[in-house]
């Protein structure tokens, strides 16, 4: 993936941090947002500069239109293209609010963050993609959003991502004669610190034996796969990084 260029939101800390260091371990320059962890940010850009490759990152409020046109603006002045859109960012609801006590201002950030600044960002790039005849666009999701499954008190958070799936299988669709594809990644349950860290940082897993908590690496080896040249064939999935613990089982009784 040499001189390939991915454009990454919220890429600083958590999934985004760990998906920004492995697509640079592949050979990509990296243009990232971050809002806040600017120390996180100058790391990354170090570790780029350690691996030959250049890692920009751009402080910008992803609920701003304008902020992120503005950004996608100073990844193609540095870089000259953008080959590759990961959609990283998307705010969740960790109180459990009913649909009917949702405010308007709580109600449009939920749409903002995971569903309009994806339009925006798709909007603004594919452009660069069609031009060059290739893409790769990554979305993210959670486990089962492709099914558009109610969730109580998560109704919000779950109707952008259900709209984000179709919106990402759509595009796979109407994209693919020019080159690009779109699929959706949906990651497990990853808590804390774990979701910046390898494999090996935190697991030292005997041979044959199955780790029952994921890391932000099994996530990102999903997502830098999917970015690869050679991944032309798989376009309009929605894949489910969760270890298989949430299929149901008649063994189990369920």
């Amino acid at each position: 993936m040499e001189g390939r260029v991915a454009f990454v939101t919220s890429g600083a800390k958590g999934l985004g941090n760990i998906t920004v260091r492995l697509l640079i371990d592949a050979g990509w320059n990296v243009c990232f947002t971050y809002l806040s962890s600017a120390v996180l940010a100058h790391e990354l850009a170090d570790y780029a500069a350690k691996k030959g490759r250049v890692a920009l990152g751009q402080r910008v409020d992803l609920l701003n239109r304008a902020q992120v046109l503005q950004a996608v603006a100073g990844c193609r002045q540095q870089f000259m293209r953008i080959d590759a859109l990961v959609h990283n960012f998307g705010p969740f609801v960790f109180e459990r609010v009913p649909l009917a006590e949702y405010s308007e201002e709580m109600w449009s950030r939920m749409m903002n963050g995971n569903l309009n600044n994806f339009f925006w960002l798709y909007h603004a790039i594919a452009q660069d993609m069609r031009r060059q005849k290739f893409g790769r666009i990554i979305t993210m999701g959670y486990e089962g959003a492709g099914q558009a499954a109610g969730w109580r008190h998560r109704a919000a958070y779950g109707a952008a991502k259900s709209a984000l799936a179709q919106m990402t299988r759509s595009i796979a669709r109407e994209e693919r004669e020019n080159g690009l594809t779109a699929n959706m990644v949906c990651p497990g349950d990853i808590r804390g610190s774990h979701k910046m860290q390898r494999i090996d940082e935190v697991y030292a897993v005997p041979q044959g034996a199955f780790r029952e908590t994921s890391v932000g690496e099994d996530v990102a080896r999903v997502i830098v796969f999917l970015c690869d040249e050679n991944s032309q064939y798989i376009n309009g999935t929605v894949t489910e990084v969760t270890g298989g613990y949430e299929i149901r089982a008649r063994d189990e009784g369920i």
